[in-house]
């Protein structure tokens, strides 16, 4: 009751704040790109240089996902899952914008055992959190983030479109079309208006190939722990925890393809499939294949780039100067 009262003062105060960034959604989304710009420009500029790059990193994501927040309690609202679930999914998306804060953090105050201590506990929580949101809330594939930045503009039109042309139930969520926004009988179109309900509630649902789905995105999520406890027992930069990394990786993809022929995917679930593809390119940036073999071309192909192409080395010299740093602070196996 407390805590609801709080809330309510809470977005009592916010009140001019988000109907500004609701009748401004252009110039927020610009001004949020040129906070999420800053992180790359301060990367080994000056001392401690890493941390305040990821800090700026976290704060600029942290306060997208505010604002977001802000704009849908106001103008629509597609967050319709159970409350516990979109908890999950709140933590879930505010531990991915923070863990690299965390690890550079814990390494600087407590060496690296603090460092290896939190990335344990920051991926067991994430496991736990994500195999809830599968076997308890039965979601088919877990995003990343969970939670994703909205599109501002189209958030915009669809709005005014819909308040246009109809309104929406509340309990239901249909779109019912207004009398007052139907065209003449020449224009008129007789199709139903888009709903707000999820585009999972329709798509096909076998419980074979959802078996098969819930066990390949059960071994995604699992991939961290699995190589986190290979690590242990082998060090960092060796061969065993990189292959069985890119095997799970290959094997829940090989899996999720199977099923596709059988199974439809909304928009948002195709793209994470296809993050998690372009993602296996990234192996070639992670240690040690890394450390034995990409990182000489890498550089040569830099440095032929920069000889021969006008202008290239003003873009060439400081990826040259900060791979190291990303090689060393993003490309874990446990963060893709």
């Amino acid at each position: 009751m407390l805590f609801d009262k709080f809330n309510t003062s809470m977005l009592k105060m916010l009140e001019p704040y988000r109907k500004w960034i609701i009748e401004n959604p252009q110039l927020l989304s610009e001004l949020e790109n040129t906070v999420q710009c800053l992180p790359y420009f301060t990367a080994g500029q000056f001392s401690n240089s890493i941390f305040v790059s990821e800090l700026l990193y976290s704060l600029s994501n942290l306060v997208v996902l505010f604002n977001d927040f802000l704009m849908c309690s106001g103008k629509c609202v597609h967050f319709k899952f159970p409350q516990f679930e979109s908890k999950i999914k709140i933590w879930l998306t505010v531990v991915e914008y923070t863990e690299a804060l965390f690890e550079i953090s814990a390494k600087k105050l407590w060496g690296h055992s603090g460092k290896w201590f939190i990335i344990t506990v920051i991926q067991i929580f994430k496991t736990v959190l994500r195999l809830l949101l599968v076997h308890l809330y039965k979601e088919r594939v877990t995003k990343c983030p969970p939670i994703q930045p909205i599109n501002r503009e189209k958030l915009n039109d669809s709005n005014n479109e819909k308040l246009k042309e109809g309104f929406t139930l509340k309990r239901s969520g249909t779109v019912v079309r207004s009398i007052r926004g139907v065209n003449s009988l020449f224009m008129r179109t007789f199709e139903p208006l888009p709903s707000n309900m999820s585009n999972n509630d329709n798509l096909n649902r076998s419980s074979a190939s959802e078996k098969n789905l819930m066990l390949a995105e059960t071994l995604y999520i699992m991939k961290p722990l699995f190589h986190l406890g290979c690590i242990s027992f082998t060090g960092q930069k060796h061969w065993p925890p990189w292959l069985l990394s890119i095997v799970v990786d290959i094997f829940s993809l090989k899996m999720i393809n199977k099923e596709a022929r059988s199974m439809s995917f909304s928009k948002e679930e195709e793209k994470e499939f296809f993050r998690r593809r372009l993602a296996l390119i990234l192996y070639i940036l992670k240690s040690p294949f890394y450390d034995k073999y990409s990182r000489i071309r890498i550089y040569a192909i830099l440095t032929a780039l920069s000889t021969k192409v006008p202008l290239a080395r003003f873009l060439t010299e400081p990826i040259k100067k900060y791979l190291p740093h990303w090689q060393n602070t993003y490309f874990y196996m446990w963060s893709s």
